[in-house]
């Protein structure tokens, strides 16, 4: 088992920038997972702004106005100046300064509505659009109560009751919206490290047994060219094991609910299909490179490129119709559509159309493994 132990001590020196990725892929996934679940949840809040309000109004409208805005509002002090102001609006500290001149209610009461209230945002701010659409209709609600004959009092204590009434909010598209297991999210970054770990883990153990000099001797040793590559594919394939192995372990220890279902046992297939395909994939890109230093930046280019363009780093939906009929070409978008699929069933027999996705990666597999051994025989017919 000479070459099976040379594989594995080229493994062996290398192992650090493997370990490398697999730690920032766990990061990755799990601060994802995480975070993903918390702001996906179905619910709906109110936005509160923080805005500097100076009253100088002793008014009823003017103490109500204040007082409105301070329900759903963070209130602070204007600053001293003008320029103070442009800090604290360029730090973010304020979103919107609300000045209520002495004559306001005065001259709301007499029916002008325009031009009395002086307000300072930052130009073309959504939050000024905000602020000022709740300030006007405050403002309107209590002009209803006026014209209807009821005195300010009144209208103010009523515009204030009517506008805490909240309208009940549904989302129309609730089935896409719902969150998804965290295990989901564990399984959403697989093509992404294993392409990297593949590539560079399997890429450097061919590069070295391509070398010439060492091609050369193992020409010339007692073992036969058939024991040589036995012993090299075993090793491709324990490693290859062995990568997705550690990950399913990984994911039961942190998501055993998950995977002790039927999408667990899904999406441990679909992760094992795609590293069939990134083993492949490191046999492709073998054949083009020389040094580890290029090895090295095609793992970096071919699993981002595939990462971006399969919908692992980028949502599928915010993709134009043009790059998803391009992205079909990518097996990593047909691994995520299985992924995505696989979130809606409940039992193996809803599972028809994801065993296609699954074949179909298994194809690129079988695609790159030939297009490399293609050019693998070329080079060594001219060599």
């Amino acid at each position: 088992m000479q070459v099976f132990k040379v594989f594995c001590k080229v493994l062996s020196k290398h192992k650090s920038s493997i370990l490398i990725y697999i730690v920032i892929y766990l990061m990755i996934s799990l601060i994802m997972s995480r975070s993903i679940q918390q702001t996906g949840e179905l619910k709906f809040t109110k936005v509160s702004l923080k805005i500097a309000v100076e009253n100088q109004d002793q008014g009823e409208v003017g103490k109500g106005l204040v007082a409105f805005l301070e329900k759903n509002n963070k209130i602070k002090e204007v600053p001293a100046d003008q320029e103070a102001i442009k800090d604290a609006m360029y730090y973010q500290e304020i979103d919107y300064v609300l000045v209520v001149p002495g004559n306001f209610t005065e001259q709301f009461l007499l029916g002008k509505t325009e031009g009395i209230l002086e307000g300072t945002a930052v130009p073309g701010s959504s939050t000024a659009s905000l602020i000022e659409n709740e300030i006007q209709q405050y403002l309107n609600t209590v002009n209803m109560y006026l014209k209807a004959g009821i005195d300010a009092d009144r209208a103010v204590t009523l515009s204030s009751e009517d506008m805490e009434q909240q309208a009940a909010v549904e989302f129309l598209e609730e089935s896409d919206a719902q969150s998804l297991p965290a295990g989901f999210y564990f399984f959403q970054y697989i093509p992404y490290v294993f392409l990297v770990i593949m590539i560079l883990g399997l890429g450097m153990v061919m590069n070295t047994f391509r070398d010439k000099e060492l091609a050369a001797r193992n020409k010339c040793s007692a073992m036969s060219f058939f024991q040589q590559n036995l012993q090299f594919i075993l090793g491709c394939i324990l490693f290859t094991l062995g990568v997705f192995l550690f990950f399913m372990i990984t994911a039961f220890c942190l998501y055993s609910d998950y995977m002790f279902s039927v999408k667990g046992l899904l999406s441990a297939v679909n992760a094992l299909a795609f590293s069939v395909c990134a083993a492949s994939v490191a046999w492709f890109c073998v054949q083009f490179v020389r040094s580890a230093p290029e090895l090295s930046m095609m793992s970096n280019v071919i699993s981002l490129s595939f990462s971006f363009l399969g919908g692992v780093f980028v949502p599928m939906d915010l993709m134009s119709d043009g790059v998803k009929q391009a992205s079909k070409f990518i097996p990593s978008y047909w691994y995520m559509i299985a992924n995505q699929e696989i979130q809606k069933v409940e039992s193996l027999a809803e599972t028809g159309g994801i065993y296609q996705s699954f074949l179909i990666v298994l194809l690129f597999a079988l695609a790159f493994f030939s297009v490399g051994l293609l050019v693998n025989r070329m080079k060594l017919r001219t060599a």
